[in-house]
């Protein structure tokens, strides 16, 4: 009775937060069989208790046990004459007789109920009830909740290659793969090492002096993007626009709009850098936004402000997002204690919509589409996703960090770009990055949110500050002036024609007088790419990333990295990606070349080697053990943000 009961709850907390057309009578089929199994058990083990024993003794115990069976017996009795004579046929007794029986069958089970947990210590009835509930609520959720159960297995597998990495002999094993890896990946970033500063000098350096240090560091960093074989990264790189930048940096260089009463020109350089960004989104009056640092901040602040607007609706708040979408939303999440629940894609590469449905709890609080993700340069059906999210009253967020200065003036050439800006009903939020394709300093991005409230939700205050009163409208709190001066620049003079042009030569064959096979834009590369035999394409790429694989596919990156190209590599499945920038105009002929005699290098190795960055990266991409991997990658931010390798911690 007690799981029936909790059959029932648990039905109600699945569809207490779905829209009224959600359930039906195939939702409600697996609850009312679980109903009546259980309802059935019941009877059966009732009907196959033994009859009451003969009266021999008048202790209290023997008197409780026959009082047991009796009541027992006699429910026995008329349960068996029901289900012989009438096979549960109405018309066999009155509805008054049904009446009466239903109360007599109640009460003999309460009678004996009460007659058979006499003999036990109310205590032991309390704490066993509590036990067995709690472990059926737990159970039940863990069922029912695909995300709750993906974790217990999660759990189960971390438990597992705990125990083995520990096992005796294992554990030296793994310490000296680490090490391997560690070394590995400090000789990928080795630094300049000489003229060391790890203290303060005793005396100061004459600024001549740091000037022509600076700038012997700073031409050996350009050769490695100034050849244009980077992805993505360097984003336009052209001198007049970034002496622009530099100069706007420096006139401002001293500001922070922490004080908008001292530097009140960065207040206007902001508010209207977010409102051009706005525009180029199609917003509507009530859009709002702020700046950020980048990307990751962007999506950050979105996310803890859906996190503070639905604080009423929920104490235990879930995210719905596809697995493609950026690892920013795995950071803000574990910063700010929310549950992400990844959708796998189909085989679109988009995101699966009838999972990402399935998966949401009265707990949701917000859904994201990425436009394009970074892995593939696919856009997910945002216009399905923000249905979805507005037909269960939550929020809707749109990754736009990087194709917001892309897609927009690619529709506008024509081409075919799916709605994915405050055109589509049911978006509530953007990201986008002004200093991606918006070709500003490093360092700005802007959030934009549907309506006023929701940003109030992003903002911190503490009004009770000995200090002072203090407010932010995002994490950090002095901000430099001087990137938001040179972000307002940059988007003042490009201007609309300047992005239109930049985005036209990206993405078609056409740049001046240059003939199309020295092209590396973006449906050139893409076209000519996949004519090479043994390079599959990802997906359908829609604007200016094409990632693609082959077998042995990080081989082949090493392969190319000895070229000069630095690709990013990916994972699930594996595979590299080019972002196509405007640094790439010109490179067609030497990318494709490139790409074309690494693969004929690749088809006659005979044994594959074991340094360079390809074991890792394909190791990585298989290794069952999750936690190890991370364990990998925390080895490697220790080596990157020290002068030296530093010894494996635990």
């Amino acid at each position: 009775l007690s799981l029936l009961l909790l059959s029932t709850l648990q039905l109600q907390r699945k569809t207490c937060n779905k829209p009224k057309t959600s359930i039906t009578s195939k939702s409600l089929l697996p609850k009312a069989l679980l109903s009546g199994i259980l309802l059935f058990i019941v009877v059966v083990i009732l009907i196959s208790l033994p009859p009451p024993p003969p009266v021999i003794e008048d202790s209290s115990e023997s008197t409780v046990t026959i009082t047991l069976h009796q009541h027992t017996y006699t429910l026995q009795k008329k349960i068996k004459s029901l289900l012989h004579n009438s096979q549960f046929n109405y018309n066999y007794i009155s509805t008054t007789s049904q009446l009466h029986l239903l109360i007599e069958i109640m009460n003999n089970l309460a009678n004996s109920a009460n007659s058979y947990l006499e003999v036990f210590k109310p205590v032991n009835l309390v704490a066993a009830t509590a036990s067995i509930t709690a472990f059926s609520i737990y159970v039940l959720q863990t069922i029912s909740d695909p995300g709750m159960f993906v974790y217990f297995q999660q759990n189960i597998k971390r438990k597992i290659f705990s125990a083995i990495k520990n096992a005796p002999g294992v554990k030296e094993e793994v310490k000296k793969q680490r090490k391997k890896v560690r070394d590995t990946l400090a000789k990928s970033f080795e630094t300049d090492s000489s003229n060391p500063h790890f203290v303060l000098p005793e005396h100061g350096a004459s600024h001549a002096e740091i000037i022509a240090e600076m700038r012997r560091l700073m031409e050996k960093d350009e050769t490695k993007w100034s050849d244009s074989k980077v992805s993505g990264c360097v984003y336009l790189g052209e001198k007049e626009h970034t002496d622009l930048l530099n100069q706007a940096y420096s006139m401002f260089s001293l500001s922070n709009p922490l004080h908008p009463g001292v530097f009140p020109s960065i207040r206007k350089f902001e508010t209207e850098s977010i409102s051009m960004v706005a525009n180029l989104l199609h917003a509507h009056p009530k859009v709002v936004g702020a700046m950020t640092s980048g990307g990751t901040e962007s999506i950050f602040m979105a996310v803890k402000a859906y996190r503070d607007y639905y604080k009423d609706r929920t104490s235990k708040p879930e995210i719905v997002v596809p697995v493609t979408i950026h690892a920013a939303f795995d950071k803000a999440c574990g910063y700010l204690g929310i549950r992400i629940v990844h959708i796998p894609m189909g085989a679109d590469y988009k995101v699966d919509l009838a999972k990402m449905k399935a998966a949401i709890t009265k707990n949701t609080i917000m859904l994201a589409g990425s436009a394009v993700n970074f892995p593939h340069g696919i856009i997910d059906d945002i216009t399905s996703i923000a249905a979805l999210a507005k037909q269960h009253d939550i929020g809707m967020h749109v990754d736009g960090c990087l194709g917001g200065f892309v897609l927009p003036f690619a529709e506008e050439l024509g081409y075919d770009i799916p709605p994915f800006d405050f055109r589509v009903d049911g978006v509530t939020s953007i990201s986008i990055d002004t200093h991606k394709f918006g070709y500003a300093a490093k360092g700005t991005s802007v959030v934009l949110f549907g309506k006023p409230k929701l940003r109030r939700s992003m903002y911190f205050v503490a009004p009770n500050w000995p200090g002072g009163i203090y407010a932010s409208p995002t994490m950090p709190g002095s901000r430099p002036g001087g990137l938001v001066a040179a972000c307002w620049a940059s988007l003042v003079a490009q201007g609309h024609d300047g992005y239109l042009n930049k985005v036209r030569d990206i993405i078609t064959q056409r740049y001046h007088n240059q003939p199309i096979t020295n092209q590396i834009t973006f449906h050139t590369f893409h076209n000519r790419l996949k004519e090479i035999d043994g390079i599959t394409i990802v997906g359908d790429p829609k604007a200016m990333v094409v990632a693609f694989t082959c077998k042995n596919i990080f081989f082949l990156n090493d392969l190319m990295t000895k070229k000069g190209w630095h690709l990013n590599a990916l994972q699930k499945p594996d595979s590299v990606h080019l972002c196509v920038t405007a640094k790439h105009i010109g490179m067609g002929d030497t990318f494709v070349n490139d790409a074309r005699e690494a693969m004929r290098e690749l088809s006659t190795m005979t044994n594959l080697p074991s340094d360079g960055m390809a074991p890792i990266y394909g190791n990585a991409s298989t290794l069952p053990d999750r936690d190890m991997v991370g364990t990998i990658l925390a080895d490697f931010i220790d080596t990157l943000i020290t002068n030296k390798p530093e010894p494996a911690t635990n």
